[in-house]
């Protein structure tokens, strides 16, 4: 429940950050580069992820603004095809897409430091 009323309150706040579900998917990720965070409300995991990734998108929003890099989140349990079409297996997983292609998942960890990282090189 933290994670969902977190989420909720990021997306309101955040320009470059949108929450996906079938009807804006591939709308979204077809243009630019995206981290997309698939995740269960009901999984402790995702839960204890949501702080780490909040802290990646606010900690680098302005900065990766200007490389086209959004971030984005699909809620499995309510979106369960488009994390069954990106062969999402476990939560919380993140996922890099370049103009809509999806290139995998991100290396090296679901820490700060590993997803900061991935996304300044991008």
């Amino acid at each position: 429940m933290k994670a969902t009323l977190l989420t909720a309150a990021l997306a309101a706040v955040a320009s470059g950050y949108t929450v996906l579900d079938p009807s804006n998917f591939d709308s979204n990720i077809q243009d630019g580069y995206w981290l997309v965070k698939y995740y269960s409300s009901t999984c402790p995991w995702s839960r204890r992820f949501a702080p780490t990734w909040e802290q990646v998108y606010t900690s680098l929003e302005t900065e990766l603004a200007a490389n086209d890099v959004k971030f984005g989140e699909v809620e499995c349990k309510v979106n369960r095809a488009l994390c069954d079409a990106a062969n999402i297996d476990g939560y919380p997983t993140v996922v890099f897409y370049n103009n809509g292609e999806n290139k995998g998942e991100v290396p090296g960890g679901q820490s700060f430091e590993a997803l900061a990282s991935f996304a300044k090189r991008i």
